[in-house]
């Protein structure tokens, strides 16, 4: 007996270690996702609370949780919680938070919510997603009620229906008509069904809503995955469809938040989910191809092996794209395609000579953003580089939102001027036509500098003449002639006469001298070469900021600029498929001039695409510096702006 007593008390030891053991040392954060409801219709509310507490002493906080497009969202509304449990022999005090937002659907379908996370012990813990089903809007949810023997209330992702069977039962039951759950998908609309599958088990089908673009125009690759053997999900390591000659937005990142619809062809039963969905831009004219996108089903019917699951491909796409036509373009047309609105605010009106004024003008509508609206120069109003807001939107599957350009306008020219019509240039592709859009921005009165003052009593009388009496000498007595000693038969008035004209042309000089040399600092000022430099120094600050988009909007101000100064063209102007070839008439080398293009064009996609890695707008800004550094050593050229004003000068 006293052999077995030393092992039985390890394990006796060992138990009682876990039961004392503090629980903040197994989990720092326990997340709860509570839904009111499981199933509802289209316009109910569904409350969904998330319960986060920690044992660390620092309650979790920034609660976030993922939803859906076709929800509207109000909240989250955060309260505080404390809580004391008893475990083993100590006492733990929990702290937390209570977070609850309101959801209310718009679409019917079968969605994802969640997952929601906080931050909690320096990094983000995840709670689980659940899935909902959306009903058509007038429709009653049936309530279902918990059988006997389950394990808990928690979401089981092979139940969608809420009826309480593992995957294979409900689908067997599904196959045989014993349950009505697969029918309550939504039907697929009649574009979604094809015409014969592609695969008797599960394919992939790619969408282009244009077979021919012009340059610029938004084409839309939409692109959904159908399965026969029941609900799916999406395995890892997909591998996207290429667009290298296309400007991409993602408009559907996955099919998780997508509805899942349902059609039977030749007898079979199918579902269908939206799993991508691209806006892409062409870059330039020609047969341009889009690659396929590689997708993973994964299911337990599916018969795919490991995480990468069931592998399916799309087929290659090709997209005719043209030139918009020469016929009826305007001149200094730039390449900008969609249908978009201008507007204008000019404050103030009323400024003196040598002042500024803000001009704040709104481009909105749908298509490609606009880079850069046509500026009505003119002599005494001087525009400097605008300061750029974005406000991207998604309506339906068409890319839009509003730029806004915000402009400091320098008047020196007295009087009332009239700042004319900002315009954009537009090529409609729902016309074929070309559109001029205008902004008046109005008139300014610019008052002149005050003369200098005249003395109270009006114009100064002129000064009299000395009297008889003071110039002529009389004698009173007889005596010898003398003559009289006048300071004008002194040297010294001869010296103070020739140093007066002396002073009058050296103060002459000076003050040309001043405004020399206040011109050239002028000048300098305004050269491309400053603001080239500090618009790099801005890029700089911003990737230190971790302001991503402003350092990339930073850095391509900072490529036209020191273009304009090594070739005296504004790139702006110029289409981007044609930006090399000008430069390279200009007397800049081929290969700077490529490079040129090809940096602007990055930086252009990477500022339509969002927020850039930050790795990748480091190296952008790298290359950028050494580029605009070499367009900086070459010698200066004048554009015809500059020519004039020297001119005017």
């Amino acid at each position: 007996m006293r052999a077995w007593l030393p092992s039985l008390w390890v394990p006796l030891v060992f138990a009682l270690v876990l039961w004392c053991w503090p629980r903040s040392a197994l989990a720092q954060a326990d997340l709860e996702l509570q839904l009111s409801a499981r199933e509802l219709a289209v316009g109910d509310r569904l409350t969904v609370q998330l319960d986060a507490m920690s044992e660390d002493g620092d309650a979790p906080t920034d609660p976030e949780l993922v939803v859906p497009n076709s929800f509207e969202v109000q909240g989250p509304s955060i309260g505080t919680r404390q809580q004391v449990s008893i475990t083993g022999f100590r006492m733990v005090r929990q702290s937390g938070i209570s977070a609850s937002w309101l959801l209310t659907p718009t679409r019917p379908g079968v969605y994802s919510i969640g997952p929601a996370t906080v931050q909690a012990g320096g990094q983000r813990r995840q709670a689980q997603a659940v899935q909902i089903r959306v009903l058509p809007e007038g429709q009653r949810p049936q309530r279902q009620q918990q059988r006997r023997g389950r394990r808990g209330p928690g979401f089981n992702p092979f139940d969608p229906f809420g009826n309480d069977d593992s995957f294979d039962d409900l689908f067997d039951r599904l196959r045989a008509g014993a349950s009505p759950g697969f029918d309550r998908l939504p039907a697929a609309p009649g574009d979604l069904v094809p015409p014969q599958p592609l695969d008797d088990i599960a394919f992939v089908e790619a969408h282009l809503d244009l077979q021919r673009a012009v340059v610029g125009q938004q084409v839309t690759l939409s692109i959904y995955a159908h399965g026969s053997q029941g609900l799916f999900q999406e395995a890892a390591g997909a591998r996207e469809p290429s667009h290298p000659d296309f400007l991409a937005q993602r408009l559907v990142e996955d099919g998780s938040h997508q509805p899942v619809y349902q059609y039977t062809r030749d007898g079979q039963r199918w579902i269908a989910v939206k799993v991508r969905e691209i806006a892409l831009f062409p870059l330039r004219a020609g047969r341009l191809s889009i690659g396929p996108l590689e997708f993973g089903f994964l299911g337990r019917r599916y018969g795919g092996r490991g995480a990468e699951g069931l592998r399916r491909q799309t087929q290659t796409l090709t997209v005719d794209v043209s030139e918009p036509p020469a016929m009826g373009r305007p001149a200094g047309y730039a390449g900008d395609v969609g249908d978009f609105e201008l507007s204008a605010v000019v404050e103030p009106r009323h400024i003196p000579a040598g002042g500024s004024i803000a001009v704040t003008a709104r481009v909105q509508g749908t298509g490609r953003l606009p880079g850069a609206l046509k500026l009505p120069e003119q002599a005494g109003v001087e525009w400097l580089e605008p300061t750029l807001h974005d406000d991207v939107a998604i309506t339906g599957t068409t890319l839009g939102g509003s730029r806004s350009f915000n402009y400091v306008v320098r008047l020196t020219r007295a009087g009332v001027v009239d700042l004319g019509n900002l315009s954009l240039l537009l090529f409609s592709p729902k016309t074929g036509r070309y559109r001029i859009v205008l902004a008046p921005l109005g008139e300014v009165t610019v008052d002149a500098p005050p003369p200098s003052a005249a003395p109270a009593g009006g114009p100064a009388a002129p000064a009299a003449g000395p009297r008889l009496s003071e110039l002529v000498k009389f004698r009173t007595q007889l005596r010898g002639l003398e003559p009289p000693s006048h300071w004008v038969d002194h040297s010294v008035f001869f010296w103070l006469l020739g140093v007066g004209p002396l002073l009058v042309l050296m103060t002459a000089g000076l003050g040309q001298l001043q405004r020399r040399v206040r011109r050239r600092l002028e000048r300098r000022e305004r050269s491309q070469a400053t603001h080239a430099a500090r618009a790099l120094g801005e890029a700089r600050q911003a990737l230190a900021r971790a302001e991503l988009p402003g350092a990339v909007s930073a850095a391509e101000r900072a490529i036209y600029l020191a273009l304009e100064w090594a070739t005296g063209l504004r790139a702006r102007a110029f289409l981007r498929s044609e930006l090399a070839h000008r430069l390279s008439g200009a007397g800049l080398a081929p290969a700077l001039a490529n490079e040129a293009a090809e940096l602007l064009g990055r930086c252009g996609e990477l500022r339509l695409g969002g927020n850039p890695e930050s790795s990748t707008a480091s190296d952008l800004l790298r290359r950028v510096e050494v580029l605009v550094k070499r367009l900086l050593r070459e010698p200066p050229r004048r554009s015809h702006a500059d020519a004039a004003e020297e001119v005017r000068a």
